[in-house]
């Protein structure tokens, strides 16, 4: 991975509809993937819904929940995607914003982890670098299919792909969803 002292570029979501998005689940920071494409609900909230410029539609992940009748805590976390943006293959990310999913607020991711790499192998844990463990700016529920506070971040570790991961939920439910999540940087 390259890193640069310098910022050259515009700031922008760097991340686009159409841009290659793949589903995770049973999966944490720094580990090998441990499960895709294959814990969503319905065939209209799967990952890509998670990058189409739309509140009105939503990504909602059931992690490994096989019991879908009951709820239980944090059954999104080790959730997310990885995504690889087509606008660069040299991004520095330093921001993320996230906006809530249509229905209920127990749903809601709280923390996440963004890690990055500059490999090809994106199932493997040694190619991601932690960039960002925090906060999605939803601790104060803004409402329902709404933006939460940006959360900006120090970086100097430019990217081809990113990896994105719940790591916590507002409460207990049989999964977790967010109707857009925006991975904001340089170019």
């Amino acid at each position: 991975m390259s890193t640069d002292t310098a910022i050259i570029g515009r700031f922008i979501i760097i991340t686009r509809p159409g841009d290659t998005i793949i589903g995770l689940y049973n999966t944490t920071a720094g580990g090998s993937t441990g499960g895709k494409n294959g814990s969503y609900s319905a065939d209209t909230e799967y990952p890509e819904k998670a990058i189409d410029n739309s509140t009105e539609t939503k990504y909602f992940n059931y992690g490994t929940f096989v019991n879908r009748n009951s709820n239980r805590p944090n059954a999104g976390v080790g959730t997310g995607f990885y995504v690889t943006p087509s606008i660069s293959n040299a991004s520095l990310v330093v921001a993320l914003r996230f906006a809530t999913g249509n229905d209920l607020e127990q749903r809601d991711p709280l923390t996440v982890t963004l890690e990055g790499t500059n490999s090809t192998s994106l199932d493997i844990g040694s190619s991601w670098t932690l960039i960002y463990n925090g906060s999605t700016g939803l601790e104060s529920d803004p409402g329902r299919k709404s933006y939460g506070v940006q959360q900006n971040f120090t970086n100097t570790i430019r990217c081809a792909s990113y990896r994105l991961l719940v790591t916590s939920q507002r409460g207990m439910h049989i999964g977790v969803q967010y109707s857009e999540v925006e991975i904001i940087g340089y170019i």
